[in-house]
């Protein structure tokens, strides 16, 4: 599977605890943007002329942001420069205080088939704990909106161990998320992204944390209402209605091939990961001039793709296949997984049913850090 992530670099604020590139939003700077995007796009459509994409998501930032004819924009060149499948699933990302002012009817009309809706709380409270810059009742006008727009595939993000958060603010959000009967709902737990505002806080000792066991008793308090509603888990933080599950996320923890553009974008194709260079007027000058806007680059040898393949299927309700692992990997690292096994599994955190290896209940509230003691 190939899919295609396109990073918008602005925002009307910056959030205290996101770490993703964004800076303010200005017209005269965003025709600029468009164009350099118009040209990495053109240069890496002639590359894959001939490979077809089943996903596309526009992110960020905060794509709502952009104004109706200028997000037009970005679509035609995602159409001009690519062939997307007959069946192509395809995102945008919307903050509440953006959407209610965009023309989510056109958005629909040109070819957008699913909305992400970061709504993280309805508490406004905890809105505003966060550094958010719409309400509770926006959220929900914004979600109403999007579902009057003929948009039948929605997908929320919550938001839960947030500082000075109750139990009681978290539940009454998730109920009412549940209430509107989004397709997607993502639930994840606060994280200090590094370089941001709440990472600097706590550090300094400025941010009270919620306590980790606090956070997790909020997380499995929301599994039984969740599942009440039909809401199945196929990945650690995201849910969805039966036959709704992000097929661009999905993408991504399967290793399935992703080509990224916009400053900050992140791509994985032939074995090599990349990023482009996280600095939009850096971005529009080395487009402007033809030079390279790529950052970094790795090529994962077979022991980083053996380790992420364990680290990225056992987030899934798929698990990990371990007859297709040692096909892929070989005997020697299924020999070293099966030995770092047989510990979490006397712990009650992993269990094997018919070659699959997954996390049982309890071993998903595990860190990717601890997770790293099964790989090579």
């Amino acid at each position: 599977m190939l899919s295609l992530y396109i990073h918008i670099p602005y925002c009307v604020g910056k959030c205290p605890y996101c770490g993703f590139y964004s800076t303010p939003y200005s017209s005269s700077h965003a025709t600029e943007f468009l164009d350099a995007l118009r040209k990495e796009a053109f240069n890496c459509g002639r590359y894959y002329r001939n490979r077809i994409f089943d996903s596309v998501y526009i992110g960020g930032g905060t794509p709502s942001v952009l104004p109706d004819e200028e997000f037009v924009q970005v679509l035609n060149i995602v159409k001009g420069s690519f062939s997307l499948s007959s069946d192509v699933e395809f995102t945008a990302e919307a903050n509440p205080n953006t959407a209610v002012n965009r023309n989510l009817f056109m958005w629909r009309e040109q070819g957008v088939n699913r909305l992400s809706l970061g709504v993280q709380s309805f508490s406004d409270a905890v809105l505003q704990k966060l550094g958010r810059l719409h309400t509770a009742e926006q959220a929900q006008r914004a979600f109403s909106l999007a579902r009057n727009a003929g948009f039948q595939n929605i997908g929320m993000d919550l938001m839960y161990g947030i500082p000075e958060q109750t139990s009681g603010q978290w539940m009454e959000t998730l109920d009412r998320a549940i209430d509107l009967k989004p397709e997607h709902l993502s639930i994840y737990s606060l994280s200090l992204d590094e370089g941001s505002a709440f990472r600097q806080e706590a550090d300094s000792g400025k941010l009270p944390l919620l306590d980790d066991d606090i956070a997790a008793d909020m997380y499995e308090s929301a599994l039984p209402a969740l599942a009440h509603a039909r809401y199945g888990r196929y990945e650690i933080s995201n849910f969805a209605l039966p036959g709704h599950e992000c097929r661009h996320n999905m993408n991504y923890w399967q290793r399935g091939e992703y080509l990224g553009l916009g400053p900050g974008a992140w791509s994985f194709l032939v074995g090599t990961r990349s990023s482009n260079i996280a600095d939009v007027n850096a971005y529009i000058a080395k487009m402007a001039q033809g030079i390279p806007v790529i950052a970094e680059s790795e090529t994962l040898d077979k022991e980083q793709s053996a380790r992420e393949t364990i680290l990225l299927s056992l987030r899934t309700a798929k698990g990990l296949n371990l007859c297709q692992y040692r096909l892929d990997y070989g005997l020697h690292f299924l020999q070293h997984l099966e030995t770092a096994m047989e510990s979490f599994a006397e712990a009650g955190l992993l269990h094997v049913q018919e070659g699959v290896l997954r996390l049982t209940n309890c071993g998903i509230l595990l860190s990717n850090e601890a997770l790293s003691r099964l790989s090579p």
